[in-house]
């Protein structure tokens, strides 16, 4: 029996070294840390559903600004949209839908997320956020990105919009 728990000790602990040595170069790819955030203070509920306190799915209008994680300051402007947010336990989901669009440019390019942009954050605790965002067509980078949130650093999952946004605010 102590075989068996050395031997999947020994597996378990070569499996995370390779996790970690694939998503090390992912990782530093994100050097600017930026991240799109609700701005809490603005959010009007206009429909809350579930089963409290296991459950909770409220909607309403809300304003979302991108954050530079580095100095925890905002950067740019604010997009105004419809948010779901969902509470399980610990876990939540919000579910950004934009009905404004936002047009950055600086020296190094330009980003434009039109009104339709979907923003799907999930967060775990802890640390652990996953975000998701689909642009539509007409956009810059149009389609899905993936971005892995953790305490140890950013991870692009695919889609370059994340790596293009800090690319052009870096």
């Amino acid at each position: 029996m102590k075989d068996t728990e050395r031997g999947l000790t020994r597996v378990i602990a070569a499996a995370s070294g390779i996790l970690a040595a694939v998503l090390l170069p992912a990782g530093a790819a994100v050097a600017d840390d930026y991240d799109f955030n609700p701005e809490i203070a603005s959010f009007v509920p206009t429909q809350v559903e579930g089963y409290p306190p296991l459950i909770n799915e409220v909607t309403g209008t809300e304003s979302w600004q991108n954050f530079d994680l580095t100095t925890n300051a905002p950067v740019l402007g604010i997009f105004n949209g419809t948010d779901t947010e969902t509470t399980i336990g610990s876990f939540t989901n919000d579910d950004y839908l934009t009905v404004s669009s936002l047009d950055i440019i600086s020296g190094t390019g330009s980003v434009f997320i039109p009104t339709g942009t979907q923003i799907d954050l999930a967060n775990f605790g802890g640390g652990w956020e996953n975000e998701w965002i689909d642009i539509p067509a007409g956009g810059t980078d149009p389609g899905a990105s993936d971005l892995l949130i953790t305490p140890f650093g950013e991870f692009a999952l695919f889609g370059s919009f994340f790596s293009d946004f800090s690319t052009v605010l870096g």
